[in-house]
């Protein structure tokens, strides 16, 4: 038995439900927050024996496997992956990428060029002083207000094109990890305390960001889901295949 395991997430309401009840589960747990771009290299590193990485990343790198069940998708709009728009459809021409998420600057990408047919160029945030669109993701886009020419929001848009969830992030281990299984429980308890804990974790995000207990409610518990069925794996599968991986 290992005494001790390290969890690695990143600091957005919607992981709070897996991560918020990990130490109190398992008294072996340490938890630390990095950003997402990060994550797949503290893992790889041994920084952390479990991270919640964009899915963009567990493509990229066949070495890890996903903790089965658990991750975070949306089946419809989920309100905090948006595509901010400064120009109306039909006039985007360049998109800058948000640094947080190689996943969803992919998905606005592909949503682009393939669903709605727009021919665009994906540039660095920094690259451009005002780009016709922009990728934010988090509690940022959460409590943005709109853009001047619209939001899209990319989970509804992939929904209805594929008409499959979007999965956004899955727990992970390196492959060689010989304690799988003791992880893997650990994360399903945590979940399982997590989702019993909604309501005081929604009270949390509305005192320290705004907004009412009812709107983090309906985000945490409507826009996302947490366990995985068959249809989410379908839909990782569409977007990995799309991806060309």
């Amino acid at each position: 038995m290992k005494d001790s395991f390290i969890f690695a997430g990143a600091p957005y309401s919607n992981s709070a439900p897996l991560v918020d009840k990990l130490t109190e589960v398992d008294s072996r747990v340490t938890v630390i927050n990095d950003h997402p771009a990060c994550l797949v290299r503290d893992l790889k590193a041994g920084t952390c024996d479990v991270a919640l990485i964009p899915v963009a990343h567990y493509f990229a790198h066949p070495e890890l496997e996903m903790i089965k069940g658990l991750g975070v998708a949306a089946d419809g709009p989920v309100q905090s992956v948006l595509l901010k728009c400064n120009r109306k459809m039909g006039k985007i021409r360049t998109i800058a990428r948000d640094p947080a998420s190689a996943t969803s600057n992919a998905l606005a990408e592909l949503l682009m060029t393939r669903y709605f047919k727009q021919k665009v160029e994906m540039v660095d945030f920094q690259a451009v002083e005002k780009p016709d669109a922009a990728v934010v993701i988090g509690d940022r886009a959460l409590c943005s207000e709109p853009a001047p020419a619209g939001d899209i929001d990319l989970a509804e848009a992939w929904q209805k094109w594929t008409k499959l969830p979007f999965v956004f992030a899955v727990w992970a281990v390196r492959r060689d990890f010989e304690y799988y299984d003791e992880v893997s429980e650990i994360a399903r308890k945590s979940y399982a305390a997590g989702f019993l804990a909604m309501e005081r974790i929604a009270e949390r995000y509305a005192a320290k960001l705004g907004g009412s207990q009812a709107f983090w409610l309906d985000y945490l518990d409507n826009s996302i889901h947490y366990k995985l069925d068959e249809r989410d794996m379908e839909g990782m599968q569409r977007f990995k295949k799309l991806l060309g991986y």
